[in-house]
């Protein structure tokens, strides 16, 4: 059948896309950089047409309130008019365990107004509630920090990975619509404070987590089982010790590949020809990680102590990426300015709203930033761009996130 996946390009819709064409179903990737804007109406009709299934995995551009309810009202309502009008027989949409229960939360209203808007039209539905991802741990952390320490109350979690999301939407995606809510979670549930303080041991984070009952959540105060769902939800297979254990992605099979890590970096610091060697360097880094492609070139321009500031150095690079090219979660523990300079990428930070960048436009990420998303927006043409990074000398370009 023909699927249309809205957030075709975001972390559950490239992972869902993939998922549903594994299975033989025509699956069409919608989202603002594939043309396809809901919130426009831009490209809908044409995306629509001939569709059976659509899938709405997209996410509001901000967590705050007003920004939330509008790109959920509006979006949903385009969407579901468009629909009818393409004849779809099934509007699956995935939203989030508990919203009911933890009213002090705007974005929580505002998925409580988008499933409103599903559960009214005549269109026969399936609203699928998950749990927390594993892969927004992070951007818990970060909702609780003051200073070095995050404070987060000990309430329960049963957070679930992005790969089963994806399997678990796909499943429903193809079945009977329920015309009810369903609910998602993963194997286990943990304690809030110590899920966060074990995502943030694994990724090296020295901030301390402090347990307070009191502290809030997203603005609003948790209780007990806030976050969890009911006892009839479906599980996910992958434990969160197997998800932190998941490598970015495999090294590919190439012959920049160093014969030892360590030693052959050392070799490459110590080059007559340092340009050359930072080339070689960012290339093997890359690929070390599991960051770099066989077809992304990154081209080195410079390279420089930074002055008054022992131990750090100043990097110029340039990137280009091929068409359709997309890289893996990861992180520079770094400062990060990336200047536009040719086609069209696409470019995200954990917490952060994704955006897409033309020639002239600039992103910038700190040292604590997990880049999410990375690619180029267009499946037909390249794109390149200026990296500008100050960091510590002798330090990995590129570390691998999750």
């Amino acid at each position: 059948m023909k699927i249309v996946v809205i957030g075709g390009s975001g972390l559950v819709g490239t992972k869902l896309v993939d998922e549903l064409r594994k299975h033989g179903h025509q699956v069409v990737a919608a989202s603002p950089s594939f043309g396809v804007n809901t919130l426009s109406g831009e490209g809908l009709a044409e995306a629509l047409k001939g569709a059976s299934v659509v899938v709405d995995v997209s996410n509001s551009p901000s967590f705050e309130e007003a920004t939330a309810l509008e790109f959920f009202e509006t979006s949903t309502r385009n969407l579901l008019t468009y629909e009818v009008a393409a004849g779809v027989g099934h509007h699956v949409a995935l939203s989030v365990v508990g919203i009911e229960r933890l009213p002090e939360y705007g974005y929580f209203r505002a998925k409580i107004a988008q499933e409103k808007l599903i559960k009214g039209s005549s269109i026969p539905y399936s609203i699928i509630r998950a749990t927390q991802f594993f892969e927004f741990i992070g951007r818990i952390a970060d909702e609780g920090t003051e200073g070095n320490t995050v404070r987060l109350a000990p309430a329960l979690i049963q957070p679930m990975a992005a790969d089963d999301v994806a399997s678990a939407v796909a499943s429903f995606a193809v079945g009977t619509p329920v015309n009810g809510t369903v609910e998602i979670a993963g194997p286990e549930q943990f304690r809030l404070d110590e899920l966060v303080r074990r995502d943030l041991a694994a990724l090296n984070d020295r901030r301390e987590v402090i347990s307070n009952p009191h502290a809030r959540y997203f603005g609003g105060e948790l209780r007990e089982k806030t976050l969890v769902p009911g006892n009839d939800a479906r599980l996910g297979e992958t434990r969160f010790e197997s998800w932190l254990s998941q490598p970015a992605r495999q090294i590919p099979n190439t012959s920049l590949q160093p014969a030892t890590g360590t030693g052959r970096r050392e070799q490459l610091m110590a080059s007559s020809k340092p340009m050359l060697a930072l080339a070689l360097l960012i290339t093997i880094t890359l690929i070390i990680t599991g960051t770099l492609m066989a077809e992304e070139t990154v081209t080195p321009l410079m390279t420089n102590d930074l002055a008054g500031v022992s131990g750090k150095e100043v990097l110029m690079y340039t990137v280009d990426f091929p068409a359709g090219f997309s890289s893996p979660v990861h992180r520079h523990n770094a400062q990060v300015s990336v200047y536009v300079l040719e086609g069209t990428v696409v470019m995200q930070v954990r917490g952060g709203k994704e955006v897409t960048l033309g020639p002239g436009q600039s992103f910038y990420e700190n040292p604590n930033d997990i880049h999410v998303v990375s690619r180029n927006a267009s499946s037909s043409k390249p794109a390149k761009f200026l990296v500008f990074l100050i960091h510590e000398k002798g330090a990995p370009l590129v570390i691998p996130a999750k």
